[in-house]
């Protein structure tokens, strides 16, 4: 029988082999790791150096959408009187302001709730009559947050403060109500009437503009073209909030708009801005309603 004549790799040699070819794997798991580790590293401080995001204010409710907001409420807080144990409502609560009684203090607020929805209309956005309300529930709010929370009526009434969170962002302000607070909202049809008087302003201050001699003919045809889209935007305001559409991207628009008409006004003199103003003042009086900050 013949013997295999090859060479045979010996102990040492083989060992050696498997010890490289183990290094070289190490190697490249180490270089593998290091890349994902700059990779991550390079993410989370691009993260980090970035601004943060402004948290953009709530879209804005349509009359129609108000109106439902309200009725929520009183059904929340009829709700909640529902489902109070009976002996507590009948009792009576000692605080730092005196004697409470729990019955009165519920006949209070449904009285005042009631008259809310009575009074909101399309004319009328009843701010006095929600700031009414608010402070009430921001009352109950104090007490309920003290009281034990297997107390009946506990979980009505959490679900009760987040229709009055709404409730109390489309007046311009926030829930439960901080002192001094102002509680505000321009209704839909003061909302587009305003969104009217930009455009109408601007159409005059465009007529201002073509009357100016001080200004070379290209920068007062440029400046023209702008009031114009400033206007077409204004338009497109006054129509959404006419029909409760959201227009909250739009009123950002017109304000860009104005703001780059702004710059162009102080690096020009321009001799008649009465009717600029007007629109400034409008302006102002739409990102109000908004709440979109000036």
């Amino acid at each position: 029988m013949k013997q295999d004549s090859r060479p045979h790799k010996s102990y040492p040699d083989a060992a050696r082999k498997a010890k490289e070819q183990l290094m070289i794997s190490t190697r490249r798991r180490n270089i593998s790791a290091a890349r994902i580790h700059t990779v991550v590293l390079a993410g989370a401080v691009c993260l980090w150096s970035m601004p943060a995001l402004t948290q953009a204010p709530p879209e804005r409710l349509s009359d129609e959408s108000v109106k439902t907001l309200i009725d929520q409420v009183d059904e929340g807080r009829d709700k909640f009187e529902g489902n109070l144990d009976g002996q507590f409502k009948s009792s009576t609560l000692k605080g730092p302001g005196g004697e409470t009684k729990v019955a009165g203090a519920l006949q209070d607020y449904q009285d005042n709730t009631q008259k809310l929805k009575d009074r909101f209309n399309s004319d009328y956005s009843a701010s006095a009559d929600v700031a009414t309300v608010l402070k009430q529930s921001t009352a109950i709010n104090t007490f309920m947050q003290g009281a034990p929370s297997a107390m009946k009526g506990r979980s009505e009434w959490d679900r009760q403060t987040a229709n009055l969170k709404r409730l109390a962002e489309s007046y311009g302000t926030t829930f439960p109500l901080p002192d001094g607070a102002t509680v505000r909202r321009i209704n839909d049809k003061e909302t587009a009437a305003t969104a009217a008087a930009i455009a109408t302003a601007a159409d005059r201050f465009k007529s201002d503009l073509g009357k100016d001699k001080t200004l070379a003919k290209p920068d007062k045809e440029a400046a023209k073209k702008d009031v114009e889209l400033l206007i077409k935007q204004a338009d497109a305001v006054k129509s959404r909030t006419s029909d409760g559409k959201p227009a909250t991207g739009e009123v950002r628009q017109l304000v860009e708009q104005a703001a780059k008409l702004q710059t162009f006004i102080g690096a020009h003199s321009i001799p008649t801005m009465t009717n600029w103003q007007s629109v400034q003042t409008s302006l102002g009086k739409l990102q109000q309603a908004f709440g979109l900050a000036p």
